[in-house]
């Protein structure tokens, strides 16, 4: 029984060695795709989280993103584009979950980029999580900002 065992973990290991040398450049371009995320991350964040207003949790609606009194076509291009990084970041964090980096911050930064409904309570109930509260507070604290503020 023991050697069935050790015979079928030394063939999977075999298949697993065989897998990563026959598709090594899928397995660098995994890799290095997983190393610019992380670095991403790192450079993207801090900013992201340090433009937030302190008082943006306390308004009941969000206040325009910089570009709400602007031209028609020019809100149009500037809200595809700020969904569209909201979605990428979205996705790069869901990934950051399984490799390194950021992930539930990136999630949360991605979810407030994007548009949809629910958005508002979604955004409070995660920001009261005190592992992302913490995280946000501590990046904002060291840029010399005040946390932020949160309803009751």
């Amino acid at each position: 029984m023991l050697k069935l065992y050790m015979d079928r973990l030394e063939q999977l290991y075999q298949n697993v060695v065989t897998l990563l040398s026959d598709h090594s450049a899928v397995l660098a371009l995994i890799v290095g795709g997983s190393l610019l995320l992380f670095a991403g991350t790192i450079l993207a964040m801090p900013l992201l989280i340090v433009s937030i207003p302190r008082d943006y949790f306390l308004h009941e609606k969000a206040e325009p993103f910089g570009f709400g009194k602007r031209h028609p076509a020019i809100r149009i291009v500037m809200l595809v584009l700020k969904n569209g990084a909201g979605v990428i970041l979205l996705m790069a964090g869901f990934v950051m979950l399984f490799i390194p980096g950021q992930g539930l911050l990136t999630i949360f930064i991605g979810l407030m980029l994007m548009n949809f409904p629910g958005k508002r309570r979604l955004e409070l109930y995660l920001v009261k999580s005190p592992r992302i509260q913490h995280g946000i507070n501590w990046i904002r604290k060291r840029a010399e900002r005040e946390p932020l503020q949160l309803p009751d």
